[in-house]
């Protein structure tokens, strides 16, 4: 309840600052612009595309979500490259993690209190929530910036725009009005691009007689993958045979998900028949045989999805703890394997079992159709820059610094450079074969991101415009995480649709009109597939109704609004 609470306090005050403070942005321009030349104010800056940033050093502060996985901030190796990047020493303002930081925020936003010089994270990816500061006048928009000191930035950028066909990166980011509130920051992360997949347990497998010699041979271009056949036979095996050889029968759990990162394991079924996308938008998009946007909730074979899941369900091949639990770390790392398939973006087993569970990421449904779900990156903007600044041209350029080093995006991520990783060696394997960025730049000797470090911040950001993060070599581990996403990757990433849905931009009255329907459409369809599957609603009986609730929330008039969206991004390439 006080999450409720707290979310629909933070959504009034985001509302509220929308509506009500539309100020002239124009005269917050950083700087004096004369003709076309742009006067820096900041005498105390070096010239711009100059590293460090000032002359004598200066002090910004930054504020941010805490990360319970980082021990020091101050004490930190990214913290320490950073000021010796720029100049500049930092100051760290930590507000709680999630839904409770971005609040804090709004509050400080809405009574108009002094914010730190640069704000990371907490809500500023959210465009609406830029919007709404900007406009409230608690943060500078960067267009000046950007064009007269963003010598870094505008080459790291030039990149990027070659990456989307032509599309200028900053579109994402620009209001009606045209002005830019945040920091951009792109990297297209591999293996997360095609996170929504599964992993079932070998050793289970073997003792029921079945493994991947059984599955369909598919092309040249795409390998080996199960069918729905062989999915539901390995399943019903694992809930009828004491395959974890404990001697306690029906302990097994055909197949389990959660509520984490791409743990959605209704979503997951659902590709069989049509493609779902649960990883990208949320807003179960598709993009249909013409090149037409389009959602797939209304559609005949997300019917048949709907009775396949409810059949599996009523055979209790899937748990229904999947809906409720955000972690099943405990399950599956019990002395007695328990799990036969695991919908997950990581598999959560530890070594040594994590070599038992291999990916089972695409599965093909009875009518031939067979989907991975793939998440294109689409450039996001979470730094902004505080009104209150008194230094928002160094904060300006601290950022542009981040955009001067080709390798930066890796540190925030893997650590630090010769210690945690290094360039990758003349015939090193990629992670992610012939498929995966090429060529191959750097290996992983140390996993700091999933454990308690102070090698970075736990937070990623960066403009990956050379797309080193994702050019990783295989460190000849067989217990490293990346590896077995690589494994993963590989066999899901030749079943992506030649189209799918990207991010979208919307003007502000686009947002402010459809911001609480499309959530309100987004949680019926949520629910409803929940209920479908558990059977509280009939796939054959329900269905019409369903789509008819759905007319009525307005999801036509909403799915129009997004194909006019939709357009002009298109347009725009």
């Amino acid at each position: 309840m006080k999450q409720k609470i707290v979310l629909l306090l933070g959504v009034f005050l985001l509302f509220t600052l929308f509506i009500g403070c539309r100020a002239d942005v124009a005269q917050r321009q950083a700087g004096t612009v004369q003709g076309s030349s742009y006067v820096v104010q900041d005498q105390n800056l070096t010239p711009p595309g100059t590293l460090p940033i000032v002359r004598q050093p200066i002090t910004l502060s930054i504020g941010m979500g805490v990360s319970i996985w980082i021990a020091d901030y101050y004490d930190n190796d990214l913290t320490r490259y950073l000021q010796d990047l720029t100049g500049v020493n930092l100051e760290f303002v930590l507000y709680d993690a999630g839904a409770d930081g971005t609040t804090r925020l709004n509050l400080q936003v809405a009574a108009g209190e002094p914010l730190p010089d640069l704000i990371f994270g907490l809500g500023i990816g959210e465009a609406a929530r830029r919007m709404a500061y900007g406009r409230a006048g608690a943060i500078l928009p960067l267009n000046d910036y950007i064009e007269h000191m963003g010598v870094h930035t505008q080459y790291a950028v030039s990149r990027v725009q070659e990456v989307l066909g032509g599309v200028d990166p900053w579109f994402f980011g620009m209001d009606d009005d045209g002005y830019i509130w945040g920091y951009l920051g792109y990297s297209a992360v591999f293996p997360n691009q095609s996170s929504g997949r599964a992993w079932y347990n070998k050793d289970f497998a073997d003792v029921l007689g079945m493994n991947e010699s059984q599955w369909r041979g598919g092309d040249l271009a795409r390998g080996r993958i199960a069918d729905q056949a062989w999915f539901v036979k390995y399943l019903r095996g694992v809930r009828d045979n004491d395959v974890n050889r404990n001697g306690i029968p029906n302990d097994e759990i055909p197949l389990l998900g959660h509520t984490a990162w791409r743990g959605q394991v209704l979503n997951w079924l659902t590709r069989q028949y049509i493609y779902s996308d649960y990883s990208s938008t949320n807003n179960y998009w598709m993009i249909d045989d013409r090149g037409q946007l389009d959602v797939v909730y209304d559609k005949p074979q997300f019917q048949e999805a709907l009775r396949f899941i409810n059949m599996l369900y009523n055979e209790r091949l899937w748990d229904e703890m999947s809906l409720t639990r955000d972690t099943i770390d405990p399950i599956v790392n019990q002395q007695d394997p328990m799990v036969g398939v695991i919908v997950s973006g990581t598999s959560f087993v530890t070594y040594p079992r994590l070599v038992t569970y291999l990916p089972i990421g695409v599965v093909e449904g009875p009518n031939g159709y067979a989907a991975n779900t793939y998440s294109v990156a689409n450039p996001g903007f979470n730094w902004a820059i505080s009104a209150n600044s008194q230094y928002p041209e160094a904060a300006f350029r601290f950022l542009d610094a981040t955009s001067s080093d080709a390798d930066f995006p890796i540190l925030p991520r893997y650590g630090m450079k010769d210690r945690d990783w290094r360039i990758a060696l003349p015939g090193e394997v990629g992670l992610y074969g012939d498929i995966g960025p090429t060529p191959v730049y750097f290996t992983e000797l140390i996993n700091t991101w999933g454990y308690n470090n102070t090698a970075h911040w736990r937070a990623e950001f960066g403009i990956d415009y050379m797309n080193r993060k994702s050019a990783m070599a295989w460190n000849g581990d067989e217990d490293n995480d990346e590896w077995h996403l690589g494994i993963a990757v590989q066999a899901q990433f030749p079943y992506t649709p030649a189209r799918v849905p990207v991010g979208l931009r919307y003007t502000s009255d686009q947002l402010e009109q459809w911001a609480d329907q499309r959530i309100t459409i987004r949680n019926y369809v949520n629910q409803s597939l929940a209920l479908f599957g558990t059977g509280q609603m009939n796939p054959d009986t329900d269905f019409a109704g369903f789509v008819d609730t759905l007319r009525r929330m307005g999801y036509l008039d909403l799915l129009a609004m997004d194909r006019q969206a939709y357009a002009a991004l298109m347009a725009g390439r």
